[in-house]
């Protein structure tokens, strides 16, 4: 078999570098910061986001501690059987940025986009448990769905193009198949229509 033309297929580094640039994280604070900036007004749209950016934070420290310790393999976690501790406590900083919100009496777009990514990470996670469904997917199809539904077209274009990107980018890096990128995305989707819509 002849090998690849790499001047027709994208490489699975430039696929890595892509799933790295569209990355839970970024995609969901982007989200979360455009339904913020869109429901509120600017000053407190700052103060929600500086939230978000806090327990986002923490989470990613947690990850690098796991990983300097050597309890994950590597930051996103790409082994099933090391995603349940980093799982549980992404699921308790969700739990807590809730609470924020609600103290902070933030208003229903904002908390009702981070309950249904919440409740659509904890369904992931019980999922992966058995079987490697994609975090990454889950957030992207989520960010499409509760785009469309909150901030409407033109706003959405953005969330609607990452979602085909970072499914591509996943399964080209070998790090899921089809199967566990489309059921990550259906999951996200599916809880942003449900509470969003």
């Amino acid at each position: 078999m002849p090998p690849a033309n790499p001047t027709t297929e994208p490489s699975p580094r430039a696929a890595k570098r892509l799933a790295d640039v569209l990355n839970p994280f970024t995609v969901f604070t982007a989200l979360y910061a455009s339904v913020a900036f869109s429901v509120t007004t600017p000053g407190a749209a700052v103060l929600y986001l500086a939230v978000e950016l806090v327990a986002a934070g923490l989470v990613v420290g947690f990850v690098v501690s796991l990983r300097r310790r050597r309890r994950v393999g590597d930051f996103w976690i790409s082994s099933r059987g090391q995603r349940l501790v980093p799982a549980v406590f992404l699921l308790l900083t969700f739990a807590a940025l809730l609470c924020t919100l609600a103290l902070l009496d933030a208003p229903e777009g904002i908390f009702l986009a981070t309950l249904s990514m919440g409740l659509a990470s904890a369904a992931v996670a019980a999922v992966t448990l058995a079987w490697k469904a994609s975090a990454h997917s889950a957030v992207a199809g989520h960010a499409a769905v509760a785009a469309l539904l909150v901030l409407g077209l033109p706003p959405a274009v953005p969330f609607l193009l990452v979602l085909p990107a970072v499914l591509w980018a996943r399964v080209a890096t070998g790090a899921h198949t089809p199967a566990q990128v489309l059921a990550g995305a259906a999951v996200g989707a599916a809880f942003a229509a449900v509470f969003l819509a």
